[in-house]
């Protein structure tokens, strides 16, 4: 590709995993279809979430590159990119710390977007985009120009997009259609997915204990290293069976939970149920109208990553760690809700497990839910209801393709 002959040249900045597939991967698929000589860069942003595997999971976004922050100067020194009529580029944000979006918009000499449900940066701001109308009136309250926002919906819904039927997920999987199936989302982070497959795994033990027939799965996301899951797996004395496509945990008494990859959607869609981390996984369970429960184990809690300076800090220092238990302890205490839908209803639509907890716990509340069809009817409608409105994505190409007209600024 060619940038000098591009209509516009836009550079996405993102930095998790969820960030790439439930923002970042929608967005650049509907720009294309509107501008298709389009140049588009994702950049992925420093992160203390991140998994390690964030570039491999851009390259499948439909950018033209991916490239990380340590590649910044050396897209910056591009002769092509440095002699482009301002006008003509645009840098957009979906995610990660404002102040590198900031950077590259001031040394690109053009307009700054950003997506968020809160003000930030407003002096540096060209436009905000936000997923609904709660969340404008916050930025109206916090002195935003209305004629700098706009409502465009959230844009992780036009990431659920099925490549198969139920029926042939169940097919190509080797389940009954009468068969009901409970789904574990371990996340997409080693600090998740190391830990989740124990957790996980001695849950599914006790379901199938009291259901047999039910099937077990474990879709893993892209990011997911092969190597630290084997790792986990051996480390929590877990036997398995089979290649890297598709794989087997052993639950004991003959029953086996499959693991496979490259079809998360389509394993949510064809489940019964869902046991999940905190993440994106929950929009999508949602927006699939899929009931889950959510689960955020604390055990751990001074290893997982927190925004700002703390996020920062070294675990090493005198103190810290146990300081950093103390405060996520208080964070979660003081927090309403964790999961996204749960944010959005307002109310504790899927439930949350959140603490220092033993597998029975979960265990106990998913069989209660297998147990009753109404409830999770009643969850499934929520969700309907919840995630109904798609086209977040739509409309925000539609604002890019009007820039590279030259009809806003």
């Amino acid at each position: 590709m060619e940038t000098g002959k591009t209509a516009l040249d836009i550079y996405i900045t993102a930095n998790s995993p969820g960030e790439i597939s439930g923002l970042a991967t929608p967005v650049i698929r509907e720009i294309r279809s509107r501008i298709p000589q389009c140049g588009v860069t994702l950049v992925i942003l420093p992160c203390q979430y991140a998994s390690g595997e964030e570039l491999s999971a851009g390259g499948s976004s439909g950018a033209d590159r991916c490239v990380g922050i340590g590649d910044l100067n050396r897209i910056l020194s591009n002769p092509g990119e440095k002699n482009r009529a301002p006008g003509l580029r645009l840098v957009l944000h979906l995610g990660g710390d404002v102040v590198f979006s900031i950077y590259l918009s001031k040394k690109l000499r053009c307009p700054l977007w950003i997506y968020s449900s809160r003000p930030r940066w407003k002096l540096f701001v060209d436009r905000y985009f936000v997923p609904d109308e709660k969340a404008l009136s916050g930025f109206l309250k916090r002195g935003v120009k209305g004629d700098k926002c706009a409502v465009i919906g959230n844009i992780a819904l036009d990431s659920v997009t099925l490549n198969e039927t139920e029926e042939e997920t169940r097919a190509f999987l080797g389940i009954a259609p009468d068969v009901s199936v409970v789904t574990c989302l371990t996340g997409s982070r080693p600090i998740e997915y190391v830990g989740g497959v124990r957790l996980f795994a001695a849950v599914s033990r006790i379901i199938t204990e009291k259901f047999p027939r039910v099937k077990v799965l474990f879709p893993l996301a892209p990011t997911v290293r092969d190597d630290l899951f084997r790792s986990a797996l051996s480390a929590s004395g877990l036997e398995w069976r089979g290649d890297i496509r598709v794989r087997e945990i052993s639950l004991g008494g003959g029953r086996w939970a499959l693991v496979i990859r490259d079809r998360t959607l389509e394993a949510i869609n064809c489940s019964t149920l869902a046991l999940a981390v905190p993440g994106t996984n929950n929009l999508q369970a949602a927006a699939l109208h899929v009931p889950y429960i959510m689960v955020l184990p604390l055990d751990r809690a001074d290893e997982y990553p927190l925004d700002g300076i703390l996020g920062l800090l070294p675990l090493w220092l005198p103190g810290f760690r146990r300081f950093k238990r103390f405060y996520i302890k208080r964070l979660n205490e003081r927090t309403s809700f964790v999961s996204l839908p749960n944010k959005m209803a307002g109310r504790m639509v899927a439930p949350e497990i959140r603490g220092v907890f033993e597998s029975r716990v979960v265990a106990r509340m998913a069989v209660g839910l297998l147990e009753s069809p109404e409830a999770r009817r009643e969850m499934s409608r929520t969700f309907m209801e919840l995630t109904k409105e798609r086209g977040a994505a739509s409309r925000l190409a539609e604002y890019a393709l009007k820039f590279a007209r030259g009809e806003m600024r």
